[in-house]
């Protein structure tokens, strides 16, 4: 009977530890569940916190995943068609390095971010240790693009990580309804 307390105990303490220090996970749930929810509406699914390489804490974030170009369109606060013509700076979210770009605004599609070219930056993935873009920084090319935008303080932001950035050449037509 008592090593029976002591497993439970253990595997509740492993259990604890696993939910406590895991981030990253994908978003998934069927119809009427609380992942659904959150994939529908678009929020961030929460956030740990850890020791940063400076001794602070570093916040580890999960991103929701949009199921289509259409919730990602209808959550975020800009949508605009442009490209980046050069990296300006590098500024800091949830702990982590996010480049600044200048992007060359084409077309407002949602929002008002009042100018003609526009700063932002680019949401680092926030779990990844010291790099910020595993797959690459999505604002890092001279292509044109449909970039998804939040605002974070002053500062204009991609909505996530993966998902705030889409290739848009000359002559597609846009992935949603405005």
């Amino acid at each position: 009977m008592k090593r029976i307390g002591l497993w439970r105990c253990l595997v509740l303490s492993i259990l604890l530890t696993m939910l406590l220090t895991s981030c990253g996970g994908k978003v998934t749930g069927g119809p009427g569940t609380a992942e659904s929810t959150a994939k529908a509406t678009g929020s961030i699914l929460g956030s740990t916190r850890s020791p940063g390489p400076d001794g602070g804490t570093v916040a580890c974030v999960d991103w929701v995943r949009f199921e289509t170009p259409q919730g990602q369109y209808d959550k975020a606060s800009v949508v605009l068609i442009g490209k980046s013509v050069s990296q300006v700076g590098m500024t800091s979210i949830y702990g982590s390095k996010a480049t600044t770009h200048l992007v060359e605004v084409e077309q407002v599609l949602k929002g008002n971010p009042g100018r003609e070219n526009l700063r932002i930056s680019s949401m680092p993935q926030t779990c990844s240790g010291s790099d910020s873009y595993l797959d690459g920084d999505p604002l890092d090319t001279a292509e044109r693009v449909i970039i998804f935008a939040t605002k974070q303080g002053d500062e204009w932001f991609t909505m996530t990580p993966a998902q705030g950035v889409l290739p848009f050449p000359q002559g597609a037509e846009l992935p949603f309804h405005s």
